[in-house]
């Protein structure tokens, strides 16, 4: 299947009601399957990966499948280490990819027993002795912060509770801090001191939730206006959030033009006509890696230089976003390099061409989505597997048609 993407001729405007956050949804999620009592989550996402762990969760069964979800995935062992009983931790290929070997080793260090089905360092995983135990550990925080994460959602259950200690540069250390609050919702108090993670051993108090809208998935609509002419967006039930990280997108966009005002329980976002693009652009991601597609195709459309240091995980996600990024951005004849292995480079394009291929989007919701916004430059894109923007964002190309695209599914010959 081929999304066929044109752009409106006219000034872009409309209401958006985005998708809730699937990053808190799975943590309360989690903490729901460790809690001894019941409570209700108000506004759970309806992504790919929140429906997977779900269905998990609320399985008899001794395999358990999280599908493509890195997050999935990862909860879902820190979960299976708790429970032991030869509970099997598989997903689809992309996932079996992705490393794992730093949570399991963390895990096998506080007494859990664990073996690899296939590959050592990589999914499927059968636990057989359950975990009861904490203590202290290390871990590599320079991989991935849902490692962490899930760690830190199992501690309160483990006779004497965990302290962490993060060994090297963390990486989106806003997600980790999402964490913290979500479980202190929940009546467990996490101490984040340097680089030592302390939670006490405890037990989570049932509490109703309501999980926030995405601002990740407002990075495109911030996008969306950074390459328009003229745009003006409310962005509904949205706050202004000091639970996830990617709210930074607002600030890191006022240098393509795009000015940003809150109100209750939404935020507008417009155009500034008179701005123009800030060139030799230098934006630290390092926290906030999700929002980086959507960043470096904001400066490739508009033509700056700009670096986006920060970007270690990179390779690492659903998709290898570096390469998927550079492949893709080259069938407009932009030029991109991925430096040192954390900082991607765009360079301005003299003349920015409407490719004739197919954008592949490498089974990575955020590619597809990212990638989108660029027919607001040429005209029109087509854009392969449409499909994968139901990982994170179901009703996106129905949300584009709301604002005036035109969204046409072909099958792909």
């Amino acid at each position: 299947m081929i999304a066929v993407v044109e752009a409106p001729s006219i000034s872009i405007s409309g209401v958006i009601k985005l998708p809730s956050s699937k990053s808190i949804s799975n943590r309360v999620l989690l903490i729901k399957s460790l809690c001894s009592s019941d409570f209700t989550i108000n506004n759970l996402s309806d992504s790919d990966d929140t429906t997977l762990l779900v269905q998990a969760l609320n399985s008899s069964g001794e395999i358990m499948n999280a599908g493509l979800g890195g997050t999935t995935a990862r909860f879902l062992i820190a979960y299976a280490a708790l429970k032991g009983n030869g509970i099997k931790i598989t997903g689809e290929e992309a996932l079996l990819e992705r490393p794992v070997k730093p949570l399991v080793d963390a895990l096998i260090s506080l007494g859990a027993e664990v073996e690899y089905a296939v590959q050592e360092g990589r999914l499927p995983l059968i636990f057989k002795k359950a975990l009861t135990k904490g203590g202290y550990i290390k871990i590599d925080a320079s991989v991935s912060s849902q490692f962490i994460s899930a760690l830190m959602m199992i501690a309160p259950l483990l006779i004497g509770g965990l302290t962490i200690e993060l060994i090297g540069e963390p990486v989106s250390m806003p997600y980790i801090s999402m964490t913290a609050g979500v479980m202190k919702h929940f009546g467990v108090a996490v101490e984040m001191k340097n680089n030592l993670i302390t939670v006490p051993e405890s037990n989570y108090i049932a509490t109703d939730y309501t999980v926030e809208s995405d601002w990740t998935a407002a990075s495109y609509w911030y996008e969306l206006t950074a390459l328009s002419t003229r745009a003006s967006l409310t962005l509904d039930e949205l706050n202004k959030s000091d639970m996830q990280g990617d709210l930074a997108i607002s600030g890191f966009m006022k240098q393509f033009g795009v000015i940003t005002s809150f109100e209750n329980r939404k935020v507008l976002i417009e155009k500034q006509i008179t701005a123009s693009a800030h060139d030799n652009l230098i934006q630290d991601l390092t926290g906030t890696p999700d929002i980086g597609p959507s960043l470096i195709v904001a400066a490739a459309g508009l033509g700056v230089t700009a670096d986006f240091p920060g970007l270690k995980n990179f390779r690492i996600k659903e998709s290898d976003r570096a390469a998927a990024l550079q492949r893709e951005l080259y069938k407009f004849r932009i030029r991109t390099d991925f430096c040192g292995g954390s900082k991607f480079k765009v360079y301005p394009s003299a003349s920015l061409t409407a490719p004739s291929d197919v954008l592949s989007t490498y089974n990575d919701h955020r590619i597809a989505m990212a990638l989108a916004p660029m027919a607001l430059k040429t005209g029109q894109v087509r854009i392969a597997d449409p499909h994968v923007v139901k990982k994170s964002y179901p009703q996106f190309w129905n949300d584009l048609q709301k604002v005036g695209f035109t969204i046409t599914f072909e099958e792909d010959l």
